[in-house]
């Protein structure tokens, strides 16, 4: 399995979104990453908010570059987790950050190519 199960998603007008993931023990992120203690690697969420951007926001653009990600806390297997992701369009970038009951695990803002 590669994404996570989707539980929820929620739209503010056509630039925002909120989704539910349960994060299954099963998914291949966690394999092989600290196999004692899996954690989601960072790139893989990274990834994720590019994935459902496009799927859902209607983004096919390319990635440019990243700034002020920050990772506070491991995201776990057999978590759920809130994604919120909004598309700043006039400054080609798109806010993300993941929360786990309420605080912040990690976020960060991604610059799309125009």
């Amino acid at each position: 399995m590669i994404l996570p199960e989707v539980l929820s998603q929620q739209f503010t007008g056509d630039t925002s979104v909120q989704l539910g993931l349960r994060l299954s023990a099963d998914l291949f992120w966690f394999k092989g990453h600290f196999p004692t203690s899996p954690i989601l690697p960072g790139v893989t969420q990274v990834n994720w908010v590019m994935i459902y951007a496009d799927e859902l926001l209607g983004l096919n653009q390319a990635f440019s570059g990243m700034e002020v990600v920050k990772f506070q806390r491991p995201l776990l297997p057999d978590e759920v987790v809130s994604l919120q992701i909004d598309w700043l369009k006039e400054k080609h970038r798109l806010v993300f950050r993941y929360s786990v009951g309420g605080s912040v695990a990690s976020s960060g803002k991604i610059t799309l190519c125009p």
